[in-house]
Protein backbone atom coordinates (compact mmCIF):
# COMPACT_ATOMS: atom_id res chain seq x y z
CA UNK A 1 0.00 0.00 0.00
CA UNK A 2 1.20 3.85 -0.94
CA UNK A 3 1.20 5.07 1.86
CA UNK A 4 -0.08 9.17 2.12
CA UNK A 5 1.88 12.27 1.44
CA UNK A 6 1.22 15.91 2.29
CA UNK A 7 0.50 17.35 -0.97
CA UNK A 8 -0.02 20.52 -0.03
CA UNK A 9 1.38 22.98 -2.90
CA UNK A 10 2.14 26.54 -1.35
CA UNK A 11 2.13 28.18 -5.27
CA UNK A 12 -0.64 28.98 -7.34
CA UNK A 13 1.20 26.74 -10.61
CA UNK A 14 -0.81 24.13 -9.26
CA UNK A 15 -3.96 25.59 -11.10
CA UNK A 16 -2.62 26.76 -14.58
CA UNK A 17 -2.69 24.18 -17.23
CA UNK A 18 0.01 21.80 -16.63
CA UNK A 19 2.42 18.84 -18.09
CA UNK A 20 2.56 15.57 -16.54
CA UNK A 21 5.16 13.70 -18.85
CA UNK A 22 8.47 15.07 -18.92
CA UNK A 23 7.72 18.58 -16.88
CA UNK A 24 9.01 20.31 -13.68
CA UNK A 25 5.77 22.46 -13.72
CA UNK A 26 3.74 19.43 -12.01
CA UNK A 27 6.32 18.85 -9.23
CA UNK A 28 3.45 19.24 -6.27
CA UNK A 29 1.84 16.35 -8.16
CA UNK A 30 4.65 13.94 -8.06
CA UNK A 31 5.17 14.65 -4.43
CA UNK A 32 2.61 11.94 -3.71
CA UNK A 33 3.91 8.47 -4.54
CA UNK A 34 0.06 7.15 -6.52
CA UNK A 35 0.56 10.13 -9.31
CA UNK A 36 4.16 8.76 -9.68
CA UNK A 37 3.15 5.26 -9.11
CA UNK A 38 0.25 6.08 -12.29
CA UNK A 39 2.25 8.75 -14.57
CA UNK A 40 5.42 5.87 -14.69
CA UNK A 41 2.56 3.06 -15.45
CA UNK A 42 1.54 4.77 -18.39
CA UNK A 43 4.79 6.47 -19.50
CA UNK A 44 6.15 2.54 -19.96
CA UNK A 45 2.60 1.48 -21.68
CA UNK A 46 3.22 4.34 -23.94
CA UNK A 47 0.11 5.99 -25.87
CA UNK A 48 0.36 3.37 -29.20
CA UNK A 49 -0.87 0.77 -26.87
CA UNK A 50 -3.55 3.01 -24.91
CA UNK A 51 -4.82 3.63 -28.61
CA UNK A 52 -5.25 -0.17 -29.48
CA UNK A 53 -6.83 -1.11 -26.48
CA UNK A 54 -9.03 1.86 -28.01
CA UNK A 55 -9.51 0.50 -30.82
CA UNK A 56 -9.88 -2.72 -30.44
CA UNK A 57 -12.51 -2.07 -27.05
CA UNK A 58 -10.23 -4.04 -25.05
CA UNK A 59 -10.52 -4.62 -21.48
CA UNK A 60 -7.29 -3.27 -19.43
CA UNK A 61 -6.02 -6.55 -17.61
CA UNK A 62 -3.01 -5.19 -17.30
CA UNK A 63 -3.56 -1.87 -15.33
CA UNK A 64 -6.30 -3.72 -12.73
CA UNK A 65 -3.16 -5.80 -11.85
CA UNK A 66 -0.94 -2.76 -11.17
CA UNK A 67 -3.18 -0.75 -9.05
CA UNK A 68 -4.11 -3.57 -7.42
CA UNK A 69 -0.32 -5.00 -7.02
CA UNK A 70 0.48 -1.09 -5.68
CA UNK A 71 -2.49 -0.59 -3.83
CA UNK A 72 -3.56 2.91 -5.94
CA UNK A 73 -7.64 2.53 -5.42
CA UNK A 74 -7.23 1.66 -2.05
CA UNK A 75 -4.41 4.31 -1.30
CA UNK A 76 -6.81 7.53 -2.60
CA UNK A 77 -10.06 5.92 -1.22
CA UNK A 78 -10.20 4.01 1.62
CA UNK A 79 -11.83 6.36 4.52
CA UNK A 80 -9.62 5.87 8.24
CA UNK A 81 -12.27 4.63 9.68
CA UNK A 82 -12.52 1.38 8.05
CA UNK A 83 -9.17 0.96 6.30
CA UNK A 84 -6.91 -1.94 7.69
CA UNK A 85 -3.97 -0.17 5.65
CA UNK A 86 -3.76 3.27 7.25
CA UNK A 87 -5.96 4.99 4.78
CA UNK A 88 -7.34 8.05 4.42
CA UNK A 89 -9.78 10.01 1.89
CA UNK A 90 -8.12 13.22 1.16
CA UNK A 91 -9.63 15.50 -1.06
CA UNK A 92 -6.86 17.32 -2.20
CA UNK A 93 -5.07 13.75 -3.56
CA UNK A 94 -8.29 12.53 -4.88
CA UNK A 95 -8.61 15.22 -7.23
CA UNK A 96 -5.29 15.65 -8.32
CA UNK A 97 -5.22 11.76 -9.23
CA UNK A 98 -7.95 11.96 -11.04
CA UNK A 99 -6.61 15.15 -13.15
CA UNK A 100 -3.58 12.96 -14.03
CA UNK A 101 -5.12 9.93 -14.50
CA UNK A 102 -7.21 11.42 -17.27
CA UNK A 103 -4.28 13.37 -18.90
CA UNK A 104 -3.09 10.10 -18.87
CA UNK A 105 -6.03 7.82 -19.94
CA UNK A 106 -9.76 8.50 -19.62
CA UNK A 107 -11.00 5.23 -20.48
CA UNK A 108 -8.78 3.77 -17.10
CA UNK A 109 -9.78 6.46 -15.33
CA UNK A 110 -13.71 5.28 -15.51
CA UNK A 111 -12.56 2.09 -13.65
CA UNK A 112 -11.89 4.55 -10.26
CA UNK A 113 -14.46 7.04 -11.13
CA UNK A 114 -17.36 4.16 -10.67
CA UNK A 115 -15.18 2.39 -7.73
CA UNK A 116 -16.20 5.51 -6.03
CA UNK A 117 -19.38 5.56 -6.93
CA UNK A 118 -20.33 2.35 -5.89
CA UNK A 119 -17.92 2.36 -2.65
CA UNK A 120 -19.32 6.11 -1.78
CA UNK A 121 -22.68 4.90 -1.74
CA UNK A 122 -22.20 1.73 0.67
CA UNK A 123 -20.26 4.38 3.05
CA UNK A 124 -23.31 6.80 3.37
CA UNK A 125 -25.37 3.84 3.99
CA UNK A 126 -26.41 2.56 7.37
CA UNK A 127 -24.54 -0.60 7.63
CA UNK A 128 -22.06 -1.16 9.10
CA UNK A 129 -20.66 -4.68 8.20
CA UNK A 130 -21.12 -4.08 4.39
CA UNK A 131 -19.20 -0.86 4.84
CA UNK A 132 -16.29 -2.53 6.37
CA UNK A 133 -16.74 -5.89 3.15
CA UNK A 134 -16.75 -2.76 1.16
CA UNK A 135 -13.40 -1.44 2.33
CA UNK A 136 -11.58 -4.85 2.36
CA UNK A 137 -12.81 -5.58 -1.31
CA UNK A 138 -11.10 -1.89 -2.33
CA UNK A 139 -7.83 -2.90 -0.16
CA UNK A 140 -7.55 -6.01 -1.73
CA UNK A 141 -7.40 -4.34 -5.00
CA UNK A 142 -10.89 -5.53 -6.52
CA UNK A 143 -13.70 -2.83 -7.58
CA UNK A 144 -17.02 -1.91 -7.04
CA UNK A 145 -20.28 -0.55 -9.15
CA UNK A 146 -23.29 1.50 -8.87
CA UNK A 147 -26.76 0.02 -10.24
CA UNK A 148 -28.80 3.16 -10.93
CA UNK A 149 -29.38 4.18 -14.21
CA UNK A 150 -31.84 2.10 -15.99
CA UNK A 151 -32.46 1.77 -19.76
CA UNK A 152 -35.97 3.46 -20.27
CA UNK A 153 -35.59 5.91 -17.34
CA UNK A 154 -32.03 7.06 -17.53
CA UNK A 155 -31.28 9.92 -14.93
CA UNK A 156 -34.78 9.67 -13.74
CA UNK A 157 -34.50 7.72 -10.68
CA UNK A 158 -38.00 8.30 -9.51
CA UNK A 159 -39.39 5.82 -12.43
CA UNK A 160 -37.14 3.23 -11.56
CA UNK A 161 -38.07 -0.35 -11.79
CA UNK A 162 -35.95 -1.99 -9.87
CA UNK A 163 -38.00 -4.30 -7.61
CA UNK A 164 -37.05 -5.91 -3.92
CA UNK A 165 -40.56 -7.81 -2.87
CA UNK A 166 -41.51 -9.46 0.47
CA UNK A 167 -42.32 -12.79 0.86
CA UNK A 168 -45.36 -13.73 3.00
CA UNK A 169 -42.07 -15.95 4.67
CA UNK A 170 -40.49 -12.45 5.10
CA UNK A 171 -37.65 -12.98 3.14
CA UNK A 172 -36.60 -10.47 -0.10
CA UNK A 173 -36.22 -10.83 -3.34
CA UNK A 174 -34.76 -9.12 -5.82
CA UNK A 175 -35.94 -8.45 -9.45
CA UNK A 176 -34.79 -5.75 -12.35
CA UNK A 177 -32.01 -4.68 -14.35
CA UNK A 178 -29.18 -1.81 -14.51
CA UNK A 179 -28.26 -0.05 -17.86
CA UNK A 180 -24.95 1.94 -18.58
CA UNK A 181 -23.21 0.29 -15.59
CA UNK A 182 -19.25 1.53 -15.08
CA UNK A 183 -17.53 -2.13 -14.00
CA UNK A 184 -20.21 -3.99 -14.59
CA UNK A 185 -18.77 -7.10 -15.47
CA UNK A 186 -15.59 -6.86 -13.23
CA UNK A 187 -17.19 -5.60 -9.99
CA UNK A 188 -17.08 -7.91 -6.67
CA UNK A 189 -19.77 -5.55 -4.98
CA UNK A 190 -23.00 -3.84 -7.18
CA UNK A 191 -24.56 -0.99 -5.28
CA UNK A 192 -28.53 -1.10 -6.65
CA UNK A 193 -30.80 1.39 -6.42
CA UNK A 194 -34.65 -0.31 -6.31
CA UNK A 195 -38.01 -0.06 -4.49
CA UNK A 196 -39.40 -2.50 -2.17
CA UNK A 197 -42.66 -3.38 -3.43
CA UNK A 198 -45.97 -2.61 -1.48
CA UNK A 199 -48.94 -4.53 -1.31
CA UNK A 200 -51.01 -2.94 -4.11
CA UNK A 201 -54.18 -4.12 -2.05
CA UNK A 202 -53.64 -2.01 0.36
CA UNK A 203 -53.85 0.44 -2.06
CA UNK A 204 -50.68 1.78 -1.98
CA UNK A 205 -49.44 3.54 -6.05
CA UNK A 206 -46.15 1.55 -6.99
CA UNK A 207 -44.34 4.89 -7.15
CA UNK A 208 -44.69 5.80 -3.85
CA UNK A 209 -42.61 2.58 -2.60
CA UNK A 210 -40.05 3.33 -0.77
CA UNK A 211 -36.12 2.89 -2.08
CA UNK A 212 -33.53 0.56 -1.14
CA UNK A 213 -30.41 0.34 -1.87
CA UNK A 214 -28.87 -3.28 -2.11
CA UNK A 215 -25.26 -4.49 -2.30
CA UNK A 216 -24.82 -7.27 -4.96
CA UNK A 217 -21.82 -9.70 -5.26
CA UNK A 218 -21.54 -10.76 -8.87
CA UNK A 219 -19.52 -13.79 -9.09
CA UNK A 220 -21.45 -15.36 -5.66
CA UNK A 221 -25.17 -14.76 -7.08
CA UNK A 222 -26.61 -17.22 -9.38
CA UNK A 223 -29.39 -14.53 -10.36
CA UNK A 224 -27.27 -11.95 -12.12
CA UNK A 225 -26.82 -12.41 -15.74
CA UNK A 226 -24.31 -9.77 -17.04
CA UNK A 227 -26.27 -8.28 -20.82
CA UNK A 228 -22.65 -7.22 -21.98
CA UNK A 229 -21.04 -4.85 -22.94
CA UNK A 230 -22.38 -1.54 -24.29
CA UNK A 231 -20.22 -0.35 -27.09
CA UNK A 232 -19.95 3.47 -26.71
CA UNK A 233 -18.45 6.74 -28.14
CA UNK A 234 -15.64 6.95 -25.75
CA UNK A 235 -13.81 5.11 -23.22
CA UNK A 236 -13.72 2.45 -25.11
CA UNK A 237 -11.91 0.29 -23.44
CA UNK A 238 -13.73 0.99 -20.32
CA UNK A 239 -16.10 -1.68 -18.78
CA UNK A 240 -19.85 -0.40 -19.42
CA UNK A 241 -22.52 -2.71 -19.33
CA UNK A 242 -26.07 -4.15 -18.25
CA UNK A 243 -27.28 -6.34 -16.16
CA UNK A 244 -30.61 -8.08 -14.90
CA UNK A 245 -31.53 -9.97 -11.88
CA UNK A 246 -33.73 -12.35 -11.89
CA UNK A 247 -35.28 -13.94 -8.52
CA UNK A 248 -32.04 -12.94 -6.13
CA UNK A 249 -33.06 -14.06 -2.63
CA UNK A 250 -31.59 -11.01 -0.80
CA UNK A 251 -30.52 -11.19 2.59
CA UNK A 252 -31.28 -8.95 4.96
CA UNK A 253 -27.53 -8.08 5.78
CA UNK A 254 -27.14 -6.64 2.62
CA UNK A 255 -29.72 -4.25 2.74
CA UNK A 256 -27.21 -0.95 2.23
CA UNK A 257 -30.04 1.98 3.28
CA UNK A 258 -33.85 1.91 3.16
CA UNK A 259 -36.65 4.70 2.56
CA UNK A 260 -34.62 8.24 2.82
CA UNK A 261 -31.58 7.23 4.02
CA UNK A 262 -31.22 5.27 0.60
CA UNK A 263 -32.42 8.40 -1.23
CA UNK A 264 -29.83 10.57 0.90
CA UNK A 265 -26.95 7.98 -0.07
CA UNK A 266 -27.78 7.79 -3.84
CA UNK A 267 -27.79 12.03 -3.86
CA UNK A 268 -24.83 12.35 -1.82
CA UNK A 269 -22.55 9.94 -4.24
CA UNK A 270 -23.97 11.45 -7.18
CA UNK A 271 -23.47 14.53 -6.09
CA UNK A 272 -19.97 14.19 -5.24
CA UNK A 273 -19.43 11.54 -7.72
CA UNK A 274 -20.09 13.93 -10.83
CA UNK A 275 -18.15 16.90 -9.27
CA UNK A 276 -14.91 15.02 -9.40
CA UNK A 277 -15.76 14.41 -13.01
CA UNK A 278 -15.11 18.04 -13.47
CA UNK A 279 -11.33 17.09 -12.72
CA UNK A 280 -11.42 14.11 -15.67
CA UNK A 281 -12.16 17.10 -18.05
CA UNK A 282 -9.12 18.94 -16.61
CA UNK A 283 -6.93 15.93 -17.51
CA UNK A 284 -8.48 15.54 -20.91
CA UNK A 285 -8.05 19.20 -21.88
CA UNK A 286 -4.64 19.24 -20.40
CA UNK A 287 -3.10 16.84 -22.24
CA UNK A 288 -4.87 17.93 -25.55
CA UNK A 289 -3.53 21.04 -25.29
CA UNK A 290 -0.20 20.00 -24.89
CA UNK A 291 -0.42 18.30 -28.17
CA UNK A 292 -1.79 20.75 -29.74
CA UNK A 293 0.99 23.02 -29.18
CA UNK A 294 3.74 20.37 -30.12
CA UNK A 295 1.99 20.18 -33.52
CA UNK A 296 1.44 23.80 -33.70
CA UNK A 297 5.12 24.34 -32.95
CA UNK A 298 5.99 21.69 -35.82
CA UNK A 299 3.89 22.65 -38.32
CA UNK A 300 5.24 25.24 -40.91
CA UNK A 301 2.94 27.01 -43.66
CA UNK A 302 3.62 29.41 -46.07
CA UNK A 303 6.98 29.98 -44.70
CA UNK A 304 6.07 30.50 -41.00
CA UNK A 305 5.42 28.48 -37.83
CA UNK A 306 1.43 27.95 -37.33
CA UNK A 307 1.60 28.68 -33.57
CA UNK A 308 2.76 32.00 -34.39
CA UNK A 309 -0.01 32.61 -37.18
CA UNK A 310 -2.11 35.55 -35.40
CA UNK A 311 -5.89 33.60 -35.57
CA UNK A 312 -3.67 30.23 -34.49
CA UNK A 313 -2.33 32.45 -31.34
CA UNK A 314 -5.61 33.60 -30.69
CA UNK A 315 -7.82 30.21 -30.68
CA UNK A 316 -4.51 28.68 -28.09
CA UNK A 317 -4.45 31.65 -26.12
CA UNK A 318 -8.49 31.52 -25.25
CA UNK A 319 -8.36 27.54 -24.66
CA UNK A 320 -5.54 28.11 -22.07
CA UNK A 321 -7.52 30.96 -20.59
CA UNK A 322 -10.14 28.73 -20.36
CA UNK A 323 -8.72 25.75 -18.81
CA UNK A 324 -7.33 28.16 -16.22
CA UNK A 325 -10.53 28.97 -14.97
CA UNK A 326 -11.58 25.68 -14.90
CA UNK A 327 -9.23 24.69 -12.66
CA UNK A 328 -9.73 28.08 -10.62
CA UNK A 329 -13.15 27.16 -10.17
CA UNK A 330 -12.62 23.62 -9.55
CA UNK A 331 -9.97 23.41 -6.96
CA UNK A 332 -11.85 26.69 -5.31
CA UNK A 333 -14.89 24.57 -5.55
CA UNK A 334 -12.87 21.56 -3.70
CA UNK A 335 -12.31 24.21 -0.70
CA UNK A 336 -15.75 24.14 -0.31
CA UNK A 337 -16.37 20.83 -0.03
CA UNK A 338 -13.33 20.21 2.02
CA UNK A 339 -14.85 22.70 4.68
CA UNK A 340 -18.47 21.21 4.34
CA UNK A 341 -20.36 20.67 7.52
CA UNK A 342 -24.04 20.77 8.64
CA UNK A 343 -23.79 24.12 9.08
CA UNK A 344 -21.92 24.85 6.11
CA UNK A 345 -23.48 23.04 2.67
CA UNK A 346 -22.50 26.05 -0.06
CA UNK A 347 -20.50 23.12 -1.65
CA UNK A 348 -24.00 21.28 -3.02
CA UNK A 349 -24.45 25.03 -5.27
CA UNK A 350 -21.01 24.65 -6.03
CA UNK A 351 -20.82 20.84 -7.16
CA UNK A 352 -24.15 21.50 -8.79
CA UNK A 353 -22.02 23.96 -11.22
CA UNK A 354 -19.50 22.25 -11.62
CA UNK A 355 -21.09 19.29 -12.94
CA UNK A 356 -23.01 22.23 -15.36
CA UNK A 357 -20.03 24.60 -16.02
CA UNK A 358 -16.82 22.53 -16.12
CA UNK A 359 -17.13 19.68 -18.04
CA UNK A 360 -19.17 22.07 -20.83
CA UNK A 361 -16.26 24.59 -20.45
CA UNK A 362 -13.59 21.54 -21.51
CA UNK A 363 -15.76 21.15 -24.93
CA UNK A 364 -15.43 24.93 -25.76
CA UNK A 365 -11.38 24.32 -25.40
CA UNK A 366 -11.87 21.27 -27.24
CA UNK A 367 -13.47 23.32 -29.67
CA UNK A 368 -10.75 26.06 -29.85
CA UNK A 369 -8.07 23.72 -30.37
CA UNK A 370 -9.62 21.84 -33.04
CA UNK A 371 -9.74 24.93 -35.26
CA UNK A 372 -6.03 24.59 -34.75
CA UNK A 373 -5.20 20.92 -35.12
CA UNK A 374 -7.15 20.91 -38.74
CA UNK A 375 -7.23 16.70 -40.12
CA UNK A 376 -4.35 15.97 -37.29
CA UNK A 377 -6.71 16.37 -34.70
CA UNK A 378 -8.84 13.55 -36.49
CA UNK A 379 -5.37 11.00 -37.25
CA UNK A 380 -6.08 8.10 -34.80
CA UNK A 381 -2.85 7.71 -33.64
CA UNK A 382 -3.21 10.72 -31.49
CA UNK A 383 -4.50 11.70 -28.31
CA UNK A 384 -6.61 14.91 -29.15
CA UNK A 385 -8.41 12.00 -31.43
CA UNK A 386 -9.41 10.39 -28.37
CA UNK A 387 -9.74 13.02 -26.54
CA UNK A 388 -12.55 14.40 -28.88
CA UNK A 389 -14.56 11.55 -27.97
CA UNK A 390 -14.04 11.28 -24.38
CA UNK A 391 -14.48 14.67 -23.43
CA UNK A 392 -17.97 14.69 -24.18
CA UNK A 393 -19.25 11.98 -22.72
CA UNK A 394 -18.80 13.72 -19.27
CA UNK A 395 -21.51 16.94 -19.93
CA UNK A 396 -24.03 14.44 -22.01
CA UNK A 397 -24.25 11.42 -19.87
CA UNK A 398 -27.77 10.68 -19.08
CA UNK A 399 -28.50 14.07 -20.51
CA UNK A 400 -28.24 15.11 -16.25
CA UNK A 401 -27.55 19.19 -17.72
CA UNK A 402 -31.14 20.38 -16.79
CA UNK A 403 -30.49 18.77 -13.18
CA UNK A 404 -27.58 20.08 -12.71
CA UNK A 405 -29.23 23.46 -13.79
CA UNK A 406 -32.66 23.13 -11.80
CA UNK A 407 -30.64 22.72 -8.45
CA UNK A 408 -28.40 25.64 -8.97
CA UNK A 409 -31.63 27.52 -9.43
CA UNK A 410 -32.57 26.51 -6.36
CA UNK A 411 -30.06 28.39 -4.44
CA UNK A 412 -30.76 31.59 -6.77
CA UNK A 413 -33.05 33.71 -3.89
CA UNK A 414 -30.70 32.89 -1.11
CA UNK A 415 -27.52 33.43 -3.02
CA UNK A 416 -28.63 37.02 -4.09
CA UNK A 417 -31.10 38.41 -1.68
CA UNK A 418 -30.19 36.99 2.27
CA UNK A 419 -26.41 36.96 2.04
CA UNK A 420 -25.28 36.17 5.38
CA UNK A 421 -21.68 38.10 6.00
CA UNK A 422 -20.89 36.00 9.04
CA UNK A 423 -20.24 32.91 7.02
CA UNK A 424 -16.29 32.62 6.56
CA UNK A 425 -14.06 31.94 3.59
CA UNK A 426 -13.20 28.65 3.44
CA UNK A 427 -9.20 28.35 3.52
CA UNK A 428 -7.25 27.39 0.06
CA UNK A 429 -6.05 23.95 -0.59
CA UNK A 430 -3.64 24.73 -3.51
CA UNK A 431 -2.81 28.10 -1.62
CA UNK A 432 -1.46 25.68 1.43
CA UNK A 433 -3.53 27.73 3.92
CA UNK A 434 -4.93 24.60 5.26
CA UNK A 435 -3.86 20.57 5.01
CA UNK A 436 -5.73 18.65 2.92
CA UNK A 437 -7.87 15.80 4.95
CA UNK A 438 -10.86 13.59 5.51
CA UNK A 439 -13.83 15.29 5.74
CA UNK A 440 -15.95 12.96 7.58
CA UNK A 441 -19.11 14.97 7.33
CA UNK A 442 -19.42 13.72 3.66
CA UNK A 443 -20.24 10.26 4.74
CA UNK A 444 -23.35 11.44 6.37
CA UNK A 445 -24.56 14.06 4.30
CA UNK A 446 -28.36 14.51 3.76
CA UNK A 447 -30.67 16.18 1.51
CA UNK A 448 -33.21 18.65 2.46
CA UNK A 449 -33.62 22.54 3.50
CA UNK A 450 -31.70 23.68 0.81
CA UNK A 451 -33.31 27.26 0.93
CA UNK A 452 -31.59 27.75 4.40
CA UNK A 453 -28.17 27.47 3.17
CA UNK A 454 -26.71 30.29 3.25
CA UNK A 455 -23.95 32.61 1.13
CA UNK A 456 -21.62 35.37 1.74
CA UNK A 457 -22.15 38.13 -0.18
CA UNK A 458 -21.41 37.17 -3.66
CA UNK A 459 -19.93 40.76 -5.07
CA UNK A 460 -17.12 40.50 -2.52
CA UNK A 461 -15.38 38.12 -4.46
CA UNK A 462 -14.56 41.37 -7.22
CA UNK A 463 -13.21 43.92 -4.90
CA UNK A 464 -9.82 42.66 -4.70
CA UNK A 465 -10.38 42.87 -8.72
CA UNK A 466 -11.35 46.36 -8.79
CA UNK A 467 -7.90 47.13 -11.18
CA UNK A 468 -9.26 44.53 -13.75
CA UNK A 469 -11.57 45.81 -16.12
CA UNK A 470 -13.11 42.82 -17.75
CA UNK A 471 -13.72 41.74 -13.46
CA UNK A 472 -15.37 45.25 -13.01
CA UNK A 473 -17.66 44.47 -16.50
CA UNK A 474 -18.69 41.10 -15.30
CA UNK A 475 -19.33 41.63 -11.75
CA UNK A 476 -21.77 45.00 -13.32
CA UNK A 477 -23.50 42.18 -15.37
CA UNK A 478 -24.19 40.23 -12.46
CA UNK A 479 -25.92 43.14 -10.64
CA UNK A 480 -28.39 43.11 -13.68
CA UNK A 481 -28.93 39.55 -13.13
CA UNK A 482 -29.66 40.18 -9.88
CA UNK A 483 -32.24 42.64 -10.39
CA UNK A 484 -33.61 40.29 -13.11
CA UNK A 485 -33.87 37.50 -10.26
CA UNK A 486 -34.99 39.42 -7.84
CA UNK A 487 -37.28 37.59 -5.25
CA UNK A 488 -39.88 39.94 -5.73
CA UNK A 489 -40.65 39.24 -9.42
CA UNK A 490 -39.82 35.76 -9.10
CA UNK A 491 -43.73 34.39 -9.25
CA UNK A 492 -43.37 36.51 -13.23
CA UNK A 493 -41.09 33.45 -14.19
CA UNK A 494 -42.19 29.77 -14.92
CA UNK A 495 -39.92 27.36 -13.89
CA UNK A 496 -41.23 24.59 -14.92
CA UNK A 497 -40.98 25.41 -18.59
CA UNK A 498 -37.83 23.71 -19.50
CA UNK A 499 -36.83 26.06 -21.76
CA UNK A 500 -36.68 29.35 -19.64
CA UNK A 501 -35.45 27.77 -16.56
CA UNK A 502 -32.59 25.92 -18.66
CA UNK A 503 -31.33 29.70 -20.19
CA UNK A 504 -31.61 31.11 -16.39
CA UNK A 505 -29.93 28.29 -15.22
CA UNK A 506 -26.87 29.04 -17.55
CA UNK A 507 -26.84 32.48 -16.44
CA UNK A 508 -26.88 31.76 -12.32
CA UNK A 509 -24.35 28.71 -12.86
CA UNK A 510 -22.15 31.21 -15.14
CA UNK A 511 -22.79 33.67 -12.64
CA UNK A 512 -21.22 31.27 -9.76
CA UNK A 513 -18.66 30.21 -11.88
CA UNK A 514 -17.37 33.76 -12.21
CA UNK A 515 -17.52 34.28 -8.27
CA UNK A 516 -15.27 31.26 -7.31
CA UNK A 517 -12.62 31.94 -10.26
CA UNK A 518 -12.35 35.69 -8.86
CA UNK A 519 -12.11 34.20 -5.63
CA UNK A 520 -9.73 31.66 -6.33
CA UNK A 521 -7.60 34.10 -9.02
CA UNK A 522 -7.17 36.41 -5.49
CA UNK A 523 -6.17 33.94 -3.13
CA UNK A 524 -3.70 32.91 -5.15
CA UNK A 525 -2.31 35.79 -6.98
CA UNK A 526 -2.89 35.47 -10.63
CA UNK A 527 -1.63 38.25 -12.17
CA UNK A 528 -4.23 40.35 -13.49
CA UNK A 529 -3.13 40.17 -17.25
CA UNK A 530 -4.62 36.53 -16.55
CA UNK A 531 -7.23 37.49 -14.98
CA UNK A 532 -8.48 40.00 -17.70
CA UNK A 533 -7.68 36.85 -20.13
CA UNK A 534 -10.65 34.75 -18.13
CA UNK A 535 -12.85 37.41 -17.59
CA UNK A 536 -12.78 38.48 -21.14
CA UNK A 537 -14.17 34.75 -22.08
CA UNK A 538 -16.89 35.07 -18.90
CA UNK A 539 -18.20 38.52 -20.40
CA UNK A 540 -18.58 37.24 -23.37
CA UNK A 541 -20.15 34.07 -22.59
CA UNK A 542 -22.44 35.90 -19.94
CA UNK A 543 -23.35 38.64 -22.49
CA UNK A 544 -24.84 35.62 -25.17
CA UNK A 545 -26.82 33.56 -22.34
CA UNK A 546 -28.45 37.36 -21.70
CA UNK A 547 -29.44 37.45 -25.43
CA UNK A 548 -30.49 33.68 -25.20
CA UNK A 549 -32.85 34.57 -22.12
CA UNK A 550 -34.28 37.55 -23.83
CA UNK A 551 -35.35 36.01 -27.09
CA UNK A 552 -37.57 34.03 -24.81
CA UNK A 553 -41.31 34.98 -25.62
CA UNK A 554 -42.07 34.31 -22.10
CA UNK A 555 -39.52 37.09 -20.74
CA UNK A 556 -41.44 40.27 -20.19
CA UNK A 557 -40.52 43.68 -21.71
CA UNK A 558 -39.38 44.94 -18.33
CA UNK A 559 -36.66 42.21 -17.79
CA UNK A 560 -36.06 41.75 -21.22
CA UNK A 561 -34.82 45.61 -21.17
CA UNK A 562 -32.75 44.70 -18.28
CA UNK A 563 -30.89 41.65 -20.09
CA UNK A 564 -29.78 43.62 -22.63
CA UNK A 565 -28.27 46.10 -20.79
CA UNK A 566 -26.32 42.99 -19.48
CA UNK A 567 -24.19 42.68 -23.19
CA UNK A 568 -20.58 44.20 -22.28
CA UNK A 569 -18.09 44.11 -25.02
CA UNK A 570 -14.92 42.63 -22.98
CA UNK A 571 -12.11 45.72 -22.75
CA UNK A 572 -8.80 43.12 -23.28
CA UNK A 573 -5.40 44.46 -23.92
CA UNK A 574 -3.13 43.22 -26.33
CA UNK A 575 -0.44 43.04 -23.43
CA UNK A 576 -2.86 40.39 -21.70
CA UNK A 577 -2.76 38.10 -24.88
CA UNK A 578 0.85 38.57 -25.09
CA UNK A 579 1.12 37.42 -21.39
CA UNK A 580 -1.11 34.39 -21.98
CA UNK A 581 0.62 33.33 -24.59
CA UNK A 582 4.16 33.32 -23.13
CA UNK A 583 2.73 31.56 -20.13
CA UNK A 584 1.94 28.61 -22.11
CA UNK A 585 5.17 28.91 -24.28
CA UNK A 586 7.80 29.26 -21.73
CA UNK A 587 5.66 26.32 -19.83
CA UNK A 588 6.67 24.10 -22.49
CA UNK A 589 10.09 25.56 -23.76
Amino acid sequence: MIHNYNTTDTHASGVYPLAFFGSTESASYFADAPVRALAAFFEEKGLPAIKNEDREEQWYEDWIAYQKQHGLYASILSPAQYSRRDGCFDLLRYTRFLEVFAYCSPAHGYSLQVTFLGLFSILMGSNAELKQEAVDALEAGKLLAFGVSERDHGSDLLANEFVVTETDSGSLVANGAKFYIGNTDTSSIISILGRKTFDEQAGHHANRAPFLLIALRPNEASCFRSLGKIRTMGVRAANVGSFEVNNHPLPRNDVIASGRDAWDAVFGTVTLGKFFLGFGSIGICERAFEEAVAHMRKRVLYGTAVIAMPHIRANISHAYARLTAMKLYAYRALDYVHAASRLDRRYLLFCAVQKAKVSTEGLKVMALLQECMGARGFESETFFEMALRDVQLIPSLEGSMHINLGLALQFLPRYFNRPDPALADPPSLVGGETPSRENAYLLEARTGAMHSIGFRPSFEAYRALAAVPNAVLFAQQVEIFREVAACDDAAKLDLSDMQLSMALGQCFATIVYGQLVAENASRLGIPNEMISAVFASLVGDLSALALQLAAIPQVDDAKRGLLVQMVKVPQTRSADWDFVAEKYSSART
